[in-house]
This record gives structure tokens, C-alpha cells and sequence, in this order.
């Protein structure tokens, strides 16, 4: 065993895998399919915000556990492995819909069903768990000491600790950070995004040098800072400075008379906005980034990939049968199941993909054959992803798929307005596919760890995929209804317009921005050869500074917690505790927000317009997220030693 892996403990399951227990029952399917759907709703709205995900696994182990001490439960261990599991499925089903679908609506296309949307979601989660349980045994078992899989290992700490008093602090920093939010989005009391241009000295500046900084004061963000530290955090913040403070001014230095198209009107670039140039050109660099980011996440996988699907053909179609030894921990769906339902949801795509959007019978074989060797392939990658470092790259890997997509339908004779909506399909159907399998891999590894039957997650994994797919559409249309996806005040839904941006020049002959497509796909590599996580810098780069700042300011605030002693245990304690708050600055941020959104598709405005314009607005803002911050990192720090 290399040093490496010596810090990884050997599995000291709860549950002891010789015995049974009752793991699913009537109140684990409730509260199960219940968090589900409630996080469905509120990490939806934060995906398409910034662009990310976030892990329900936390808040939900804790308002589990909370729940089976108010309730007195006897075997509340075993039920609040499995209700986290099944409400895990909420945020694995979430980029397919968020990341992808909105694209639609930047379009304006308004002919697609609720139905044609969903089941691209529904199809492509029940792929990425049959997938991920092909591959269990492998990453979970036979690679234990090799993958660290963190966020599994949290998940697993966060359920064997066993704190009630988590619970309330979770509870109550969620309730702040819902009324921050409301007040925010809602009443608009004080302004959310600080920008140095709303100062006089700030405003000099963009006029003069193009410079130009922005935060969200969304109480969301800074706790999803905190979760993604300090190193990634500025890795990401590095790629929006990159974009805002050397991109940006270039662009203006170099081409000052070049004429821009803003709202039917010529305008030459050097009065354009700076916002116009960021999302016309430089964004554009960062989209060429994520794609090289995926590519070069295939090429490190390679070996992998290969070994792991040669090995679990070879299970698939052995005339082994089944130990009936097999330890209860050990256990999972059939795999002859699993053969059978990967083709079964393949078959269906393909025919969905025919009858709605293929004008040939060789149109469908095209789009078939890309999606089941591309599900493979990079469902393989993202599980890897999430297995050394908790997370994943979904958007990138699948802007990889959707240039193939693009260029070998086109070849085959489809383009246009059916083209484009195939190829969105295509990319909703392998982002749903890798998002699910690499998360619920993370689920696995707690159920190896804590000692439950890995084929009963897999069981209800599958029922409360279906569920959350179908809110998860619901939740998109919802939120366009209620902010739309273009022009102001929008929600960014980051990854959806860089998909729309990629797929209509590809599909309607027109030119797409090639030239800055390789540049940053050329720089994507100086980073990996650097050893700077070229996916992490992407995301920076292509996404509106206003929204990576805040993260930036959560992983100070988790750093200085963390080194805050020489004791380490104190410090873990502390850190703990902080990422206990966090978790509640999530949940009650997003759901503060959505709250929100329904009031606004209700047609109640109560937002101080006016108001939040004017300079003591952003005066008034600039305390309140001080004193939010100040809450995380105070609150985290009152622990105290404990006694030896």
C-alpha cells in the first residue's frame, strides 16, 4: 500500500453485514421521495443561477436524523442511510433539465411538450443507475484503497455522527439565509449584486481601462464557497479574473472600430458594454475550455474506461450464476437486469429520438450508436471525477458529445430548427446519464461504508429518479415563467446558453466562433500541462464574475476556520460546524429564492425598484453580506476544545 493511500481507512460498517435489517419500509419511502422533491425545488433554482449542482446529501442526513428524534424511531440508522440515498436522487437528476432544456427558451422555440422534455430525463437517470451498478463493484470494492471519493465519505461521517444538534443549527442558519434571500429577491431592500461601477471611482475606471469587479450577496453562494474551498475556489475566481481583467481589456485595446449588432442597432465595440463584449466573445474562450477540459478527462480515463467495460461485458454475458453468499452488502440488481435495462433505455431514446425528431431511418442508427457509446464512455469519466475529487464535470464532457453530435447529424442530413432541438435532446438524455451515474457512485461508497444493501438504494434510486425527473422539468419551466433565461434580471442558466451558443451555428450553417473555441481549448492545455485543473479555470472563465467572487470569499472564510488552531481536532470541529451552517446558507438560500419566484409568477410585486438603485442600497448591502459572512465564520469558531 503506497502513502498515498495509507490515510484511506479500511470500511468498519455500522451495520453488520452478516445481519439483516429493515431498510425500506413506508417511512423511508415517505421522507425519502418527500426531501427528494424539496430539494428538487431548491437546488434547482441555484443550478440555474450559477451553474452548479449542490449535494443534498448533508442537509438531508441531518434533517433525517432530526426527524427520527423528534419522531423516536428504533431503527433510525438503516432508514436515514436509505431516505438520503433516495433524496440524493433529486440533485442527480438536475443537469440534465437545468444544464440543458433552458436552451429551448433562449431559442424561443415553444413547440417542444412537458412530455417531449421529460423523457429524455427520465430515460437518461435510469441509464446512469444501471450504469453505476455495473461499475460498483469496481470503483466501491476493488478500488477502496485507490479512490477517496470524498464527498461519499462525508456523506457516510455526516450519518455516523449522529448529532441532533446539527439539525438545529442547520435549521436555523437555513432560516437566515431564507429571509436574507427573500428580502433580497423579493423586497429588494438592499441590492444583491455589488458592483465597483456603482461608485464613482469604479465608474472612472470602466470608462477608462475597462475594468470592472462584481459579488452576489446571495447568501447561497457564499455557503456553497465554503463547501468548495479554498484551492478550487480560486482556481475558478482565477478564470473569471482571467476573463473580466485581461480578456476583457484586450478585446477593447485590439478592436475598438469593430462594429458590434446591440438590439437591431451598429455600434462600434469601444462604447459597447462591458457585459456585451464578456458574453459576444470572451465567454466564448471559456466554452472552447470546458470542451478540451472533457476531452482531456477522456484521454486520463482511457485505460479505465476500457478495463471496466471489457470487464463488465464479460459479467454480463458469463454463464456464472449468482452466489447465494454473497454478504448482504454485497448485493445488486441482477446483472443480467442491468444488460437488459441499458439496452431497453437505449432502444427507447433511439425510438423517441425517430418519432420525433429523425427525417431517416440512418438519422436515428447515427444518433443511437453516439449515445450508447458516449454513455459509457463518459459516465466512466464522471464517476472517476467524482471518486478522486467529489465532483464532476457533466457540462464539459457533454459539450464534447454534443460537437460530435452536431457534426455526424448534419452529416447525415439533419439541420435546422429540428436539428437543433435532436442535438439538445441528445445532450439532456448523456448529461441526465453522467450526472446520475457519477453522484449515485457516491452513494454506493456510503452504503459500503455504513454497511447498507447496496441493491435496495439501487432499487429506489431508480423509482425516485423518475419522480425528480419529471419535477425537475417542472421546476425549470416554472422558473422561466418566473425569471426567463434572456435579458434582464434573467437567470444566467450558464451551461444552457453555452449549449445554445455551440449547437445553432453547427446546425443552421452559420459560422461558429471557431477561432476562440481553439484558443481556449489551446490554453485548456497550458493549464493541464501546468498542472492547473483546467475545468475548474473553465468554469471561471465562462461564467459572469459576479457569481464565482462569492465562492472565492466562502473558501477564505473556510480556510481561515480550518488553519484557525495548530490543534487539528479542534480545527476539524470547527470546520464541521462551519460546513454545518453552510449546508443551511444552501437550502435556505435556495428555497428563500424560489420562494420568491413563485411570487412573481403569482403577479405580487413588492420590490423596492426604486430603492435598490440608489447608492445607500448597495451601502446597505455591502453591511448585510459583511454581517452574513461574519455569522459563518463566528458561529463556526465557537467550539471549544475538547477535554483530554
Amino acid at each position: 500500500m503506497s502513502d498515498e493511500t495509507r490515510s484511506i481507512p479500511p470500511v468498519e460498517p455500522v451495520l453488520d453485514p452478516k445481519n439483516d435489517y429493515v431498510e425500506i419500509n413506508s417511512y423511508v419511502v415517505f421522507w425519502g421521495l418527500f426531501y427528494a422533491a424539496i430539494f428538487t425545488l431548491a437546488v434547482g433554482y441555484l443550478c440555474l443561477k450559477i451553474g452548479q449542482t449542490v449535494d443534498a446529501f448533508a442537509p438531508v442526513s441531518v434533517l433525517a436524523m432530526g426527524t427520527a428524534v423528534i419522531l423516536k424511531r428504533q431503527n433510525a440508522f438503516a432508514e436515514t442511510v436509505h431516505i438520503q440515498a433516495i433524496a440524493s436522487s433529486s440533485t442527480n437528476t438536475l443537469a440534465g433539465a437545468m444544464f440543458f432544456l433552458p436552451a429551448l427558451y433562449i431559442w424561443n422555440v415553444t413547440d417542444v411538450s412537458f412530455v417531449q422534455m421529460a423523457i429524455p430525463i427520465i430515460l437518461g437517470g435510469v441509464l446512469g443507475v444501471l450504469l453505476c451498478v455495473m461499475f460498483r463493484r469496481y470503483f466501491v470494492e476493488e478500488m477502496h484503497y485507490v479512490y477517496p471519493f470524498p464527498s461519499g465519505r462525508a456523506a457516510a461521517e455526516v450519518l455516523m455522527s449522529n448529532e441532533g444538534s446539527k439539525a438545529k443549527l442547520m435549521l436555523g442558519s437555513g432560516l437566515i439565509a431564507l429571509i436574507y434571500d427573500f428580502i433580497l429577491n423579493s423586497l429588494g431592500w438592499w441590492e444583491e449584486v455589488i458592483r465597483t461601477t456603482a461608485f464613482k471611482w469604479g465608474s472612472a475606471l470602466a470608462d477608462s481601462t475597462k475594468l470592472n469587479a462584481a459579488v452576489d450577496t446571495d447568501a447561497a453562494l457564499l455557503g456553497l464557497g465554503y463547501f468548495t474551498g479554498l484551492r478550487y475556489a480560486a482556481i475558478i475566481a482565477a478564470g473569471s479574473f482571467f476573463s473580466w481583467f485581461v480578456c476583457i481589456p484586450i478585446v477593447y485595446y485590439l478592436a475598438p472600430e469593430h462594429i458590434m449588432q446591440i438590439n437591431g442597432h451598429a455600434v462600434p465595440l469601444a462604447e459597447a458594454p462591458i457585459r456585451k463584449v464578456f458574453l459576444d466573445y470572451v465567454r466564448h474562450i471559456g466554452i472552447g475550455m470546458l470542451a478540451m477540459a472533457g476531452i482531456i478527462g477522456l484521454l486520463n480515463m482511457s485505460k479505465v474506461v476500457a478495463s471496466v467495460v471489457k470487464n463488465a461485458v464479460l459479467d454480463i454475458f458469463s454463464s456464472k450464476t449468482v452466489d447465494v453468499n454473497l454478504l448482504r452488502t454485497q448485493r445488486d440488481i441482477p446483472t443480467s437486469w442491468i444488460g437488459a435495462g441499458i439496452l431497453l433505455c437505449t432502444v427507447l431514446f433511439a425510438a423517441y429520438f425517430h418519432f420525433m425528431y429523425a427525417e431517416s431511418f440512418g438519422q436515428t442508427i447515427v444518433a443511437f450508436l453516439i449515445v450508447l457509446i458516449m454513455s459509457f464512455l463518459l459516465s466512466v469519466v464522471g464517476i472517476s471525477s467524482i471518486a478522486y475529487t467529489g465532483t464532476e464535470p457533466v457540462s464539459g464532457m457533454t459539450i464534447f458529445m454534443i460537437i460530435i453530435s452536431a457534426v455526424c447529424l448534419t452529416a447525415a442530413g439533419m439541420t435546422g430548427k429540428v436539428g437543433m432541438i435532436a442535438v439538445l435532446m441528445m445532450a439532456s438524455f448523456i448529461g441526465t446519464t453522467i450526472g446520475m451515474a457519477g453522484n449515485f457512485m457516491s452513494e454506493l461508497k456510503v452504503a459500503h461504508m455504513t454497511g447498507a444493501t447496496p441493491k435496495k438504494m439501487e432499487q429506489w434510486q431508480i423509482v425516485g429518479t423518475i419522480l425528480c425527473a419529471v419535477l425537475s422539468v417542472g421546476v425549470m419551466i416554472l422558473l422561466n415563467d418566473a425569471y426567463g433565461f434572456v435579458g434582464d434580471h434573467a437567470l444566467n442558466a450558464p451551461q444552457a446558453n453555452a449549449m445554445a451558443a455551440i449547437i445553432e451555428p453547427m446546425m443552421t450553417g452559420g459560422s461558429a466562433q471557431w477561432p476562440l473555441y481553439m484558443a481556449g481549448a489551446l490554453f485548456a492545455i497550458i493549464l493541464w500541462m501546468v498542472k492547473v485543473p483546467p475545468l475548474a479555470f473553465a468554469l471561471g472563465t465562462y461564467l459572469p464574475m459576479e457569481i464565482n467572487t462569492p465562492l472565492l470569499i466562502g473558501g477564505l472564510i473556510a480556510y481561515f476556520v480550518q488553519n484557525s488552531t495548530k490543534d487539528k481536532e479542534l480545527a476539524d470541529l470547527r470546520f464541521s460546524k462551519g460546513s454545518t451552517i453552510a449546508s443551511g446558507l444552501v437550502a435556505g438560500g435556495a428555497i428563500g429564492s424560489l420562494f420568491s419566484a413563485v411570487l412573481r409568477i403569482a403577479g405580487i410585486d413588492v420590490f423596492a425598484e426604486a430603492w435598490v438603485e440608489t447608492p445607500e442600497a448597495t451601502y446597505l448591502s455591502i453591511v448585510m453580506y459583511l454581517l452574513l459572512c461574519a455569522f459563518l465564520y463566528k458561529v463556526a469558531m465557537y467550539v471549544k476544545a475538547k477535554k483530554a
